[in-house]
């Protein structure tokens, strides 16, 4: 991985850097965004132009070139050792080692043909061969001791291609035992390529038959085989685990794991595959325990604190506010009304916290509350603690009602006997109670900062703060009234998973007539949650109405019912939001990429390590000061959730765009993405999106894509996004644009929207609609409207010069609005005969052009004579023009607008001796 794929494969990549973009990623300043080439090419189940190998591609899943060529050097190294040494123990070691890196070279390239881009079955040339295998490192990664030919190399990669075997003998044949080994490279893709084509029960029968192996424990697997679309984020840590407990009970990673489109599937040694599932299921809920179940402060948007989810006692809560994050949520515990962050309450502050470093830094007013300390992270170590004990305080002081608490007034009288002073007036005449108590508190922490008596009446080991939470000696506290829902909410998923890994039924007992909010599972009233409970992006209010709800007309509050399985999902995956950073949106689309795949995914994995999130601007940014970057192999060291936390947006302007970053992170990330709007199901595309709008479909040519059709795909969303982006053009462009049958009619008007603001001065980016013209005149669809102007257009470069750099819209229209203007003018008067009609056309093209000398010279005539051309010109305006596409009416102008540029670029990119006129000094290519 380090000598050959990061020093490298990581290097060449798709596309050339300018020199400045050059200067910034050898400065570390900026990342090199341009996708891995290998991760652009298909290694199985790609896409061709021809029908029956487009077909046959189509059966197998597609993977990149580079996650197939890893999956095999994994699978062949693995396979090798493990076999090997199992045979012979005795095996010298090192010697070994030195057999592998030619076993893993070998696998690297056992697929060249694909990344050379040649036909299947073309013999492989050397010089090509000789090229990558230096391009590639791998005469450095296989050493001196074996250092071999390329003919040498071609023979060993034939050896593995079954198919291909001696066709290509060396001059001196590679070592006994070297080709011995090439054995578990063509195990390794022939299992790789079963798995991606007919899935896990092909390969396990592979196994059983094949004598490649003869260790028994690498042909004995159990299956996993879990389908849980509902519960993504779980499922995800749960194959973690498995897979950790996998290496350190069987001493070797899963054959096959993978977490894709809502099913988790997994080979593990079947010698050990019960211990392996009750220690994955086991640590599972150990990490839902220390991840949601430890004590949380919640502060409702009342400004009112609540201790959730555990019970601490006096010296817990006190570790628990000297180490909690300084972050948005503490400074909320010091929220107090808008009205009294202005100068008077402010001076007020300045002098009774100022020699404490805890001045006020007001931000600006957003709502009816405001924290007086917004950024606490920032403070002085001294300020921040006298500011945690503030918070021990408040939490206290000002904590939602309970009856094991005395109220609001007392706990505030209390504290006030406890400190022994007086308090301040302008505190004490605060009429808001929580405000009043905030500043309280806060002028306890001042008094207690020269008081050494104060802090010990009311933070210390018998103090006012622990009979508080404990209660008065052998009477009940705060903390007595706390629940902890943790004991049976991951109780309940590690039965959940115990059931779905075993294929056994789930009997929901003691269910009452409510359901699930995601599953549908019956439950009893009682299962449902507060805003406290930090459900990701989920709502009661949201929920209002629908079947299953529980209806009561003395309740304005809105009840939804969520299992203890998706309560510790949604719970989950705030837990994860915050850890990953970034302002909620919504419940997001959801999303299927994999972590892990091929054979052996996990050996180069810390399975010990926490998934890492990547949003699709993650994997979009370039310079790394702006945030989370991603360099381009880290998904080989490291598990990823991608775009998990991404929403498909409402507006088309949004959609495309998001869609355009989703097609963009699949070429940086190297591995499928799959969106769905309902429940899962399995996809073999690269990228697929099962409820994407018709338009987008119709614009990037299907909601499945392959990895080869990707770039295209961008190349359209790119121009999508320009059309909708630009003054003149928009929605109505962008929706002819999306459609293939009037696509040629989006682009000629986008050309000559971006061509004429280029003249008014703005920056030239009609090029890459020029070349989208280029490429649509080579295809064989074209409308019954759009062609007659092409060939119009065409026509017009024999009677009309070529208008020069500069030109106006209307010189290069001249010819078009004459015969239209001619025609309509002859419809006005009644006329309707098309040889009349044709005269009149051509005599006023001869008149108009040879008036304003614009006539073509003679050489792009062929001989014909000038009137013989402008006759020919208006009879095809008349008949395929003015009879076929407009009926013999005159147009409406939107009609007229697309017919004109459509005319308009075919005229000026139509062939013409250079002569003819200056060419157009435009920076076409320029996007």
């Amino acid at each position: 991985m380090r000598d050959v794929i990061e020093a490298h494969v990581l290097m060449d990549r798709v596309g050339a850097l300018s020199e400045q973009k050059r200067k910034k990623v050898a400065a570390a300043r900026d990342i090199d965004v341009r996708p891995v080439r290998l991760m652009t090419l298909s290694g199985k189940g790609g896409w061709a132009a021809d029908p029956q190998i487009r077909a046959r591609y189509a059966e197998s899943t597609n993977v990149t070139l580079l996650d197939h060529l890893l999956s095999v050097v994994r699978g062949a190294v693995t396979f090798a050792a493990l076999d090997t040494l199992a045979a012979n123990p005795e095996l010298d070691r090192n010697i070994f080692r030195s057999q592998l890196r030619v076993v893993a070279a070998i696998a690297f390239l056992h697929d060249l043909d694909k990344d050379l881009e040649l036909a299947r079955d073309t013999a492989l040339p050397l010089e090509p061969l000789a090229a990558r295998w230096s391009h590639y490192g791998l005469g450095d990664f296989v050493g001196p001791d074996h250092a071999m030919q390329p003919d040498q190399v071609r023979a060993l990669i034939e050896h593995v291609e079954v198919s291909q075997g001696h066709r290509s003998p060396a001059v001196t044949a590679p070592s006994r035992t070297i080709r011995h080994l090439m054995r578990y490279v063509a195990l390794a893709d022939k299992l790789d390529g079963l798995w991606l084509k007919e899935g896990i029960d092909a390969v396990l029968e592979r196994l059983s038959t094949d004598d490649t192996l003869s260790a028994d424990f690498l042909k004995s697997l159990a299956t996993i085989d879990l389908f849980d679309p509902h519960h993504p984020f779980l499922v995800d840590e749960l194959q973690r685990y498995l897979s950790a407990q996998c290496e350190r009970l069987a001493e070797v990673p899963p054959l096959i794991e993978i977490h894709q489109d809502g099913r988790l599937v997994m080979l593990i040694p079947a010698e050990q595959a019960e211990e392996i599932k009750q220690e994955g299921i086991k640590r599972l809920g150990r990490k839902l325990t220390r991840a949601l179940f430890q004590l949380r402060i919640n502060v409702s948007v009342r400004a009112v604190p609540e201790l959730l989810d555990a019970q601490p006692d006096h010296e817990d809560l006190l570790d628990y506010m000297a180490k909690a994050s300084l972050d948005r949520d503490f400074s909320r515990l010091f929220l107090v009304k808008a009205s009294f962050a202005d100068a008077v309450h402010t001076a007020n502050l300045d002098e009774l916290l100022g020699g404490l470093g805890l001045s006020p830094a007001w931000p600006k007013a957003t709502g009816q509350t405001l924290t007086p300390f917004p950024s606490p992270g920032e403070l002085p170590a001294p300020a921040q603690l006298h500011l945690r004990r503030a918070a021990h305080l408040l939490v206290l002081l000002n904590h939602k009602q309970v009856k094991e608490l005395p109220d609001y007034e007392t706990r505030e009288l209390q504290l006030l006997e406890a400190v022994g002073a007086e308090r301040p007036q302008w505190i004490a005449a605060l009429s808001d109670r929580i405000s009043r108590q905030v500043f309280t508190g806060l002028w306890a922490v001042a008094v207690a900062s020269v008081d050494a008596e104060v802090l010990q009446r009311v933070w210390g080991e018998e103090g006012l703060l622990q009979r508080w939470l404990e209660g008065p000696e052998g009477d009940r506290g705060l903390r007595d009234t706390i629940a902890s829902k943790g004991g049976p909410i991951v109780d309940a998923v590690t039965e959940h998973f115990a059931a779905a890994i075993a294929n056994r039924l789930v009997c929901a007992e003691g269910a009452g007539n409510k359901r699930c909010l995601f599953t549908d599972q019956p439950l009893t009233q009682r299962a449902t949650f507060t805003p406290a409970d930090k459900l990701y992006e989920v709502k009661k209010s949201a929920f209002s109405g629908r079947d299953g709800r529980l209806e009561d007309i003395d309740s304005a509050q809105g009840e939804a019912q969520v299992s203890p399985v998706s309560y510790a999902e949604h719970r989950f995956r705030s837990h994860m939001h915050a850890a990953a950073g970034g302002k909620p949106d919504g419940i997001p689309t959801l999303l299927s990429s994999p972590s892990t795949t091929g054979l052996f995914a996990a050996l180069a994995l810390d399975n010990e390590a926490d998934f890492g999130s990547l949003s699709v601007y993650d994997l979009a940014r370039e310079q790394i000061s702006k945030g989370r970057v991603y360099r381009g192999f880290d998904a080989y060291r490291h598990r990823y959730r991608v775009a998990r936390f991404e929403r498909m947006p409402e507006r088309t302007e949004g959609q495309v765009d998001q869609l355009r970053l989703l097609l963009q992170s699949t070429l940086r990330f190297g591995r499928p993405i799959h969106l769905f709007r309902g429940l899962p199901s399995p996809e073999r595309a690269f990228f697929a999106f099962d409820a994407m709008p018709r338009r987008l479909a119709d614009l990037i040519g299907g909601s499945r894509l392959r990895l080869e059709q990707i770039p295209t795909a961008l190349e359209r969303l790119e121009s999508a996004n320009l059309i909708l982006s630009t003054n003149g053009l928009g929605f109505e462009v962008f929706d002819r644009y999306a459609r293939p049958m009037t696509r040629l009619g989006a682009v000629c008007m986008a050309w000559a929207q971006l061509h004429d603001d280029a003249k008014d001065g703005q920056a030239d980016r009609s090029g890459r609609f020029r070349r989208e013209f280029e490429q649509l005149m080579e295809e064989p669809l074209m409308s019954d409207t759009e062609a007659p102007l092409v060939e119009l257009g065409r026509a017009a470069a024999r009677i009309q010069q070529r208008p020069r750099g500069g030109a106006s819209a209307n010189e290069e229209l001249l010819s078009f609005n004459l015969s239209l203007e001619t025609a309509i003018g002859a419809w006005k008067l009644g006329q309707r005969d098309a040889e009349s009609l044709t005269m009149a056309v051509a005599g006023e093209l001869e008149t108009n052009l040879t008036r304003k000398q614009k006539i073509a010279a003679a050489k792009n005539r062929d001989g014909e004579t000038l009137q013989d051309a402008f006759v020919a010109f208006a009879r095809r305006f008349v008949e395929t023009v003015w009879f076929d596409v407009l009926n013999g009416r005159p147009p409406a102008q939107a009609s007229r607008r697309v017919l004109a540029g459509i005319y308009r670029m075919s005229f000026l990119t139509a062939p013409r001796p250079k002569s003819d006129a200056e060419p157009e000094t435009t920076t076409e290519n320029a996007d």
